[in-house]
């Protein structure tokens, strides 16, 4: 009985260190949103403060998915960020927004990052929508448009 005890420990143990979920801060209407996991983000490439870089989105059509690109993203410096999904008959929205929603130090200053996104999609005709939200530090933190298109994934 101990060895079976001991074994199922581990296993537990090796469950929760391997598990790739976590329970995200998502603002309303996005609880169910799912998480993107192919998600590169690039190290700054500028100061947001003092760069006339606007937030974009840019995106490539594949089979069965989408290329999303966000050029100029505004974070804080030395932020992660992760992305969510959820989809609607006709629809795509994406939410870009750091990692830790309620970081206890942050860095003095902000960055422009380019970040890169795979989305799954079934063929179709799509809007899709992508929105930024800053950390908790900030209020009112709702979910703010960067930009949408109209586009048919083959």
């Amino acid at each position: 009985m101990r060895n079976f005890l001991g074994t199922a420990c581990v296993a537990l143990w090796l469950t929760a260190c391997t598990s790739n979920s976590h329970d995200a801060d998502l603002p309303s209407g996005w609880e169910a949103a799912e998480r993107l996991e192919e998600l590169s983000q690039m190290p700054c490439a500028g100061s947001a403060l003092t760069s006339e870089s606007q937030e974009a989105l840019a995106w490539t059509a594949a089979s069965d998915s989408l290329s999303v690109f966000y050029d100029h993203a505004h974070f804080r410096c030395v932020q992660d960020v992760e992305a969510f999904m959820k989809r609607g008959d006709d629809a795509i929205d994406i939410l870009v927004q750091p990692i830790d929603m309620n970081p206890t130090a942050v860095a003095g200053c902000d960055c422009l990052y380019d970040i890169s996104m795979q989305v799954p999609a079934p063929k179709g005709d799509y809007t899709l929508t992508l929105y930024r939200r800053w950390d908790n530090m900030n209020r009112p933190n709702t979910p703010v448009k960067i930009g949408d298109a109209e586009l048919t994934v083959e």
